[in-house]
């Protein structure tokens, strides 16, 4: 193995296009594990809407939306001013929801209801991200989403949205800034379905040949290591069988899950083979570099000796504003973004208090 941090991935922007979910789940919708529906061409008002900084939420019934139910008083949360709280609650709703943003794009804000109506709850990604950084503000701490409220919250959240958006050809070696490829923007809301996140597992396939395998969540579980074989072998026939000859790309990222007890592969996402794809436990350097002579499929998981390595939960670095990360390093900058906290809550209880109640809403 050649050792260079330096080594190239030869990326077409074809590649990443027919890495695209509307691209392969026509293909292969049958190996995957829940129904999807594919929203292209998005109004162009809609996308505005998901690239501008302010986060203004559909006016739709709040108790649809799982960030904005109604709390309930329990024997630890039940005290004297637990109304006077919950106000506070209703109030901090409210600013989400004072104008209705879906008015520039009707149509497509009743499909989207009426496909989270027929689903119960569904994830959502665009055409090769999704919103997985956002899940933080999120009550579950997932991409579970009841209502278009939670959807269009976990989406304007997320800054992984903007590779899809901005930044998708970035590593291909056609791409040319000045004659940027012309693609669809789609929006994909997949019915939620439970899984048990230790069996999801990434692949990498170079040149047509399956080489190493990830484990999908970076925690520790003992009873993997004894599935090591039987997994590889269920993943390599699922790779020979189903994507190597049908699948339009030579080398490819795809994630599969494997549930008890294991008589089934169900097809997940499929990635550009390129280094903004994460490699979990591998380097993009080892994959790139690996010797395709030896036929060896190589499945790596968090053994028990390294999994405090990586104990950090997934998307971390996006659970707090940038500023206080900025800010932790450098004790002035950290007096600094407390004052402006400071000052954003006065001018914010300041406009609470002043404010006008032009909808019938908690002010």
């Amino acid at each position: 193995m050649v050792d260079s941090p330096f080594a190239e991935i030869s990326i077409n922007v074809e590649d990443i296009l027919h890495c695209s979910y509307s691209h392969w789940y026509p293909k292969f919708e049958k190996y995957t594990l829940s129904e999807a529906v594919i929203y292209k061409s998005l109004p162009k008002s809609f996308v505005e809407y998901l690239e501008s900084d302010d986060i203004e939420l559909p006016k739709e019934n709040k108790k649809d939306s799982v960030i904005f139910q109604d709390a309930k008083p329990t024997s630890d949360n039940e005290y004297s001013d637990w109304e006077d709280d919950r106000n506070e609650e209703i109030i901090s709703a409210d600013k989400f929801t004072k104008s209705d943003p879906t008015k520039n794009f009707k149509e497509l804000h009743e499909q989207l209801k009426e496909t989270i109506n027929r689903f119960g709850s569904v994830a959502p990604k665009l055409n090769w991200s999704a919103p997985q950084d956002s899940t933080w503000i999120m009550t579950g701490r997932n991409m579970r989403c009841y209502s278009t409220t939670d959807l269009f919250l976990l989406l304007k959240s997320s800054d992984y949205l903007n590779h899809d958006i901005y930044h998708a050809f970035d590593e291909a070696k056609d791409y040319d800034k000045n004659n940027p490829p012309i693609f669809d923007l789609n929006l994909i809301l997949r019915k939620w379905v439970d899984i048990n996140p230790s069996m999801e597992f990434r692949c990498f396939v170079r040149d047509r040949q399956l080489i190493a395998i990830s484990q999908r969540d970076l925690n520790y579980y003992s009873f993997l290591d004894e599935l090591k074989d039987e997994l590889t072998e269920k993943i390599g026939i699922f790779f020979d069988d189903v994507l190597m000859g049908n699948f339009d790309c030579n080398s490819f990222v795809f994630d599969v899950y494997l549930p008890k007890p294991f008589n089934e592969v169900y097809l997940i996402d499929i990635n550009p083979y390129q280094r903004s794809t994460e490699s979990l436990l591998f380097t993009w350097n080892e994959l790139i570099t690996m010797d395709l002579m030896e036929e060896y499929v190589e499945f790596r998981l968090v053994t028990q000796h390294n999994s405090g390595r990586f104990a950090t939960k997934a998307h971390s670095q996006n659970h707090v504003p940038r500023d206080f990360l900025d800010a932790s390093v450098d004790t002035q900058s950290m007096v600094d973004f407390l004052k402006k906290c400071k000052e954003l809550e006065l001018n914010e209880r300041d406009t609470s208090d002043s404010g006008s109640d032009d909808d019938g809403d908690i002010k």
